[in-house]
């Protein structure tokens, strides 16, 4: 029994041990872990190193060309029919002039075929037509004939013409990054940028031009038509006339009929001439297109106070340049409608050039700001030539020695 007591006295002792290890470990668990004290680091502040801009350029000094070249006006009519001589002429075809046609004879008369049937049958070839048209009246000749003509050209120009592209808005992507100082206060940054611009040149000058003139006279049998234009067969309304010379009436109004005023024309020519004589050709050389550049190089800037800086930048540059020649010739001539001839031609080059940007820049924060500048560019030149085919071509050279301009536009740093 003794011994019993003694082992409940040491098991119990025991229990109370345990216990209060348990509730010093509770304690311990329930107790909030300290905040880590970051007083001894240093701060981290980020500072941006690139800058883009993104604004517009107004070259007013770009690129000049000169035009130059010969350029030929062929007559889109062609009167002379196989067979035709010098003296005598195939009868009853179909010629087209510049200032009129002559077609075959379209008159018939009707023939009986059987009971209650007819048809047209065209008359016998009597050396005349009814199917003619002509458009000036100075083409009526004085001893009573009619004259048509067709009219071919040729640009003997050997001059060259200069013209200056126009002044135009372009479009400019400038990327920069800080590479560091060169000294206390400037610092350099690497420059990569973009650039577009419009490529427009035109001028108009009269060149001079040999022109050769055909010329068919045909007879009109002593008959006057009505004055041009004036396109047979035709018909013209006219005031119906009783005997007394009075004009007949009905249903109140006045009576009219239709009167055949078909004019008869001699079916070929009766005489052919040519002559040469000189004159001007008034002719548009313009090109449209645009051209890109790629510009890489460094950057020094330097600051002007708080917020302004003065940034100069100059290195290499590409052109890609894309354009189309045009040349227009406009030919006036005595009769009919002016002859046009359109020359075209595409064409693109890659010119190596240079460049030298000089900017001022105001941040109105450590992240954004603008820009007000000027830009000078050089490259070298291309030449586009139109070739015709007979002989004769029109050219354009484009310089692109020295481009000047301004710019502005927005900067943002990150």
């Amino acid at each position: 029994m003794r011994y019993l007591r003694l082992a409940l006295c040491v098991a119990c002792i025991s229990l109370v041990g345990l216990r209060a290890a348990d509730d010093d470990s509770k304690e311990q668990q329930a107790q909030p872990e300290e905040i880590p004290n970051f007083n001894q680091l240093d701060e981290y502040i980020y500072v941006p190193k690139s800058t883009l801009s993104l604004g517009n350029r107004f070259i007013f000094n770009g690129p000049k060309v000169v035009y130059s070249g010969q350029g030929s006006n062929p007559s889109a009519a062609n009167p002379i029919a196989g067979g035709d001589t010098a003296t005598t002429f195939v009868p009853n075809v179909s010629r087209t002039y510049i200032d009129g046609t002559v077609l075959p004879d379209n008159r018939s008369i009707p023939t009986t075929t059987g009971v209650g049937s007819s048809s047209n049958q065209p008359i016998a070839s009597d050396g005349r037509t009814n199917s003619w048209s002509y458009v000036n009246n100075s083409q009526l000749l004085l001893n009573g004939d009619i004259a048509f003509h067709t009219y071919n050209a040729t640009v003997t120009d050997t001059a060259n013409h200069d013209a200056s592209t126009q002044s135009g808005l372009g479009l400019e992507l400038v990327m920069d990054r800080d590479m560091g100082k060169l000294g206390k206060k400037i610092k350099w940054s690497l420059t990569a940028g973009f650039s577009i611009a419009d490529l427009h040149s035109s001028t108009y000058v009269a060149v001079p031009t040999s022109v050769t003139v055909l010329t068919d006279t045909y007879d009109l049998f002593g008959q006057i038509p009505p004055a041009a234009p004036f396109t047979s067969p035709n018909t013209a309304s006219q005031t119906v006339i009783n005997s007394s010379g009075q004009a007949v009436s009905g249903s109140g109004s006045t009576q009219q009929q239709q009167v055949d005023t078909t004019i008869l024309l001699g079916n070929r020519p009766i005489s052919r001439s040519n002559s040469t004589f000189l004159t001007d050709t008034q002719n548009r050389y313009y090109i449209e297109g645009a051209y890109y550049t790629l510009r890489v190089g460094p950057t020094v800037l330097v600051p002007l106070g708080q917020h302004f800086r003065f940034a100069l930048s100059a290195g290499p540059a590409l052109i890609y340049a894309g354009s189309q020649l045009n040349v227009l010739e406009d030919l006036t001539v005595a009769t009919g409608t002016n002859y046009t001839q359109l020359y075209s031609k595409d064409n693109t080059k890659l010119l190596p050039g240079y460049y030298v940007d000089a900017n001022l820049q105001y941040q109105l924060t450590e992240t954004a700001g603008f820009y007000l500048g000027g830009v000078y560019e050089g490259a070298g030149s291309f030449s586009q030539k139109d070739p015709s085919g007979t002989g004769y071509q029109y050219g354009a050279k484009v310089s692109f020695g020295s481009e000047e301009g301004v710019k502005s536009g927005l900067t943002l740093r990150f």
